[in-house]
């Protein structure tokens, strides 16, 4: 992937993908909440298509017509009802058979810099849905916000992997971090990081290795890199906390102890047949997770790069 320019300044813009009219509405209050906190301009996307290919030309022109007008329609009266003064709100109907591929196509060629979009939580092998193409494939970072009410004695949680040796992780462990620090303080929300130090329930079971020695030799050599990364971003050491475990259990059980509202995380975005028998961490993560997510990928900005952070 190639790394945007880093922006600054008033173009700095959030895209809301608006839920459906008649679902219940997370994405655009979640989405204005965090162009307030963090300065943001915010779009606000409304998708509508119909199948009207075999009608007449003039008769798909009207359909097309009368069914976009009424998609916005419906748009309007809705951002109303979460309008928030001092947010620039601009708002698009779009005529599209795929979200995801809209999407992924906006971001790349306009001053979008995160995603917002309600997230849908189910798989199968054959299918993919919106929000696993988007982790994959959008440029942008992007939230996949979670229903439910936000609460101002809960916190955010930035999920690292210290394990590894990649310069490309290390950068991307220091953009998560980044990130979540910034939501944090927009939000006015305390700060958690976290470490899953990997342990296969299969190797526990079976007891093939003296888990406990192992995980405590791993944390003691951790110590270093963990202070230094509090000193690098300025948060106290016992902030940063480590478990033994598989990451797609252990970040959502300590996200929930932790009453994260957010997790700030990283995503390679495997395609194709591999994602689909693998999975991404991050996916298997948001799949049993009840908080937001907002996933990074290595070499795009950080939404702290180009925010211009201000306490609401």
């Amino acid at each position: 992937m190639v790394p945007r320019l880093l922006r600054w300044g008033p173009d700095v813009s959030v895209l809301i993908v608006a839920d459906r009219d008649g679902d219940p509405q997370v994405a655009l209050p979640r989405g204005l909440g965090l162009a307030k906190a963090m300065g943001w301009n915010a779009e606000v996307a409304a998708f509508c298509y119909e199948p009207i290919a075999d009608l007449e030309a003039a008769v798909q022109a009207e359909a097309k017509r009368r069914v976009t007008a009424q998609c916005r329609k419906s748009l309007h009266a809705r951002i109303k009802e979460h309008e928030l003064q001092g947010v620039d709100v601009k708002t698009t109907v779009a005529w599209a058979k795929s979200l995801a591929e809209w999407v992924n196509s906006r971001v790349r060629r306009s001053n979008v810099d995160v995603v917002v979009k309600t997230g849908h939580r189910s798989e199968t092998f054959l299918y993919t849905p919106t929000d696993w193409q988007l982790l994959r494939e959008c440029p942008a970072p992007v939230l996949i916000a979670a229903d439910h009410v936000w609460h101002p004695m809960r916190s955010v949680v930035a999920a690292v992997d210290l394990g590894s040796v990649s310069s490309a992780k290390k950068h991307l462990n220091d953009a998560v971090i980044r990130t979540a620090k910034d939501y944090a303080n927009a939000l006015k929300y305390p700060l958690h990081v976290i470490h899953v130090i990997h342990m296969s329930r299969v190797l526990k079971d079976l007891e093939i290795i003296d888990t406990r020695a192992h995980v405590a030799k791993v944390r003691r050599r951790l110590q270093p890199e963990i202070a230094d990364l509090a000193r690098r971003h300025t948060i106290p050491v016992k902030s940063i906390r480590t478990r033994a475990g598989e990451v797609h259990r252990v970040v959502p059980s300590m996200a929930a102890r932790l009453q994260a509202q957010l997790v700030v995380m990283g995503t390679v975005g495997r395609r194709g047949v591999t994602a689909r028998l693998m999975g991404n961490t991050a996916e298997r993560v948001l799949a049993r997770l009840g908080a937001d997510v907002l996933a990074l990928k290595p070499g795009a900005p950080s939404a702290s790069t180009i925010c211009r952070c201000r306490t609401p």
